[in-house]
This record gives structure tokens, C-alpha cells and sequence, in this order.
């Protein structure tokens, strides 16, 4: 890997100025299974930008989290985290809500429009990590 860029695994943004992003913003390092990351949430009332890690035994949970969206079903990721904890529950109508949990600093509730592609450009974002982690 010779230049190594920030990666989003989590970008959704309804273009009313609802968003959240999960980007991967550091390479892991040898013996080490996570990737430094910065979870970013921007609605009209909150602006956060949170520290985190994203360690890379829990991408395959974020693929079946996607499989279980894709599904029309609720999915949190990641699941048994003491750390930033996300919640999803899609609508029948496109709409999808959002929770966001640090337990040392923020919860905030946030609902937007994806794009009706969305899902597939996540798991997009994903192989996009796994490939600039050398997972794939």
C-alpha cells in the first residue's frame, strides 16, 4: 500500500444538512486491529465530531448489519461495543433513523433520507476499508 487515505465506511447525508460519517482516518499498524477513526454528526442543532477507533473483527458485523438493513430490518453495529455504538431502524417510506452512542460523551438521535442506493454504496465503503486494511 503505498499512499494511504481517510475511508468512509459510514457516509449518509439527506442534502437538508443531516449527516453522519464514519471515516477511517489512519492506517492500523502491524499488530494492531483497529484503525484510528472520527465518527462525524451534523444536524441543525448538533455538530460532533467524536473520536473512535474501528477495529477490523467487527467489519464482517457491519456486512451482516447491512444485510439485515437491506432486509428492511433494525441493525446496531457494533454489538457489545463500550464504545461508539450505532443504531439504525429503516421506515417503509426511505426514511432511516439514527442513533449514535458514546456512553463517556454523546447520544443523539437523527433522522434522514438516504439515497435509494445507499446501502449499496456501504458496502462499497466497506470493501474500500478492507482493501486499504489489506482484509480482503
Amino acid at each position: 500500500m503505498d499512499e494511504w487515505g481517510p475511508v468512509d465506511l459510514i457516509h449518509l447525508s439527506d442534502g437538508r444538512g443531516v449527516s453522519l460519517v464514519l471515516r477511517a482516518v489512519e492506517p492500523h499498524k502491524a499488530r494492531h486491529a483497529r484503525v484510528q477513526a472520527e465518527c462525524l454528526i451534523t444536524t441543525d442543532f448538533v455538530n460532533a465530531r467524536l473520536k473512535t477507533n474501528i477495529r477490523l473483527d467487527d467489519l464482517e458485523e457491519w456486512e451482516d448489519a447491512l444485510r439485515r438493513l437491506s432486509a428492511g430490518e433494525d441493525a446496531s453495529w457494533p454489538q457489545g461495543s463500550r464504545g461508539l455504538e450505532l443504531y439504525f431502524h429503516p421506515h417503509e417510506d426511505g426514511w432511516l433513523s439514527i442513533s449514535v452512542h458514546d456512553p463517556d460523551r454523546l447520544t443523539v438521535a437523527l433522522g434522514l433520507e438516504p439515497t435509494p442506493e445507499w446501502l449499496d454504496e456501504h458496502e462499497a465503503n466497506l470493501q474500500r476499508l478492507r482493501d486499504a486494511c489489506g482484509e480482503s
